[in-house]
């Protein structure tokens, strides 16, 4: 079971990265709010919403959980702390999940449907910005519901993360169950359904029709942008999802618990932390402005000194 030193040991490692992690976040977002072509294109709006999901988990979520590594007690121990803190913790994990499906989903209409479903203003509202907008009023809608509104008794337990979760969860397993799977582990699958087939597409578009072939080039971007925070997502998300989903089937053991508590909770937020990071892979010219510039310096150079022919050598300093 969690120790005090495992405690401080994820403490340390959390603490450490969570500055540097909202500033990467921050300078993400900034970079793409403050820059018209990167704001109003359609592929960095999904990407962008789930930025924000990631900065709220990092500032939020993360310093509840903090707290809890540092003294091992849910401070303050009340009701009211813990079930807003359950209600953060399952929304923002929610929202990432929904959110990575359809910008995978997105992805497939950008490279191959941009025209016909996205050729006008009214096709844009109803297929770009309507399915963002329902992920967030519907799992805001439901998780507030099944935490504050469901009628069971919370038997909140301090001493441990989260206070032990909300009771809507044990009280109803067929309501628990659509939760883990339907708003976890099946869009996690999916996710990589969608993933696997648009590589899977691209490849036979390449090879097999040349003659209506896609400008790969102005659709590089979209493609490899958000790879590596998929990656990143798909690994923890995925994790810890399955684990918990084998628990509430199978009813859980002491290792899976251990295992649970121990090593995959945690990937959460680690996810939440490292997600800013390798989203400036998939977006280089967010640090490459940070950089140091070397300086181009036009000096004339005698090439052949009989003939007096000479020119202009571009020489870095």
């Amino acid at each position: 079971m969690e120790t005090a030193e495992s405690r401080l040991i994820k403490f340390g490692v959390l603490m450490t990265l969570q500055p540097p992690s909202i500033i990467c976040y921050l300078a993400s977002i900034h970079y793409i709010l403050s820059h018209r072509g990167t704001r109003k294109a359609l592929h960095n709006h999904g990407p962008l919403a789930l930025l924000f999901v990631g900065l709220f988990t990092v500032v939020f979520d993360l310093s509840m959980i903090l707290d809890f590594l540092r003294t091992g007690v849910v401070t303050p121990s009340t009701e009211a702390y813990c079930s807003m803190w359950i209600f953060f913790d399952m929304l923002l994990y929610a929202l990432a999940c929904a959110l990575m499906l359809w910008i995978s989903i997105e992805r497939h209409i950008l490279i191959f449907h941009n025209q016909q479903l996205l050729g006008t203003k009214r096709k844009r509202l109803f297929v770009h910005y309507f399915p963002i907008a329902c992920i967030f009023g519907y799992f805001i809608v439901f998780y507030v519901y099944g935490v504050f509104f469901y009628p069971c008794n919370n038997q909140y337990d301090y001493h441990v993360a989260i206070c032990n979760g909300a009771c809507f969860v044990f009280a109803n397993p067929i309501l628990g169950l659509y939760d883990q799977f339907a708003n976890s582990l099946v869009p996690y699958l999916l996710i990589i359904i969608v993933n696997v087939g648009l590589w899977l597409r691209i490849g036979w578009q390449k090879h097999y029709r040349m003659r209506r072939a896609v400008d790969w080039r102005q659709h590089r971007k979209i493609i490899l942008q958000f790879a590596p925070v998929l990656i990143v997502y798909m690994f923890g998300y995925l994790t810890f999802g399955s684990l918990q989903c084998y628990n509430m089937i199978h009813g859980p053991t002491d290792l899976s618990t251990i295992i649970q508590q121990i090593y995959f909770f945690d990937l959460f937020y680690l996810v939440g932390l490292l997600h800013p990071f390798v989203c400036l892979v998939g977006m280089p010219e967010i640090y490459r402005k940070w950089l140091p510039k070397r300086n181009r310096q036009i000096v004339p150079t005698t090439m052949n000194p009989r003939n007096g022919m000479s020119r202009l050598v571009t020489t870095m300093l």
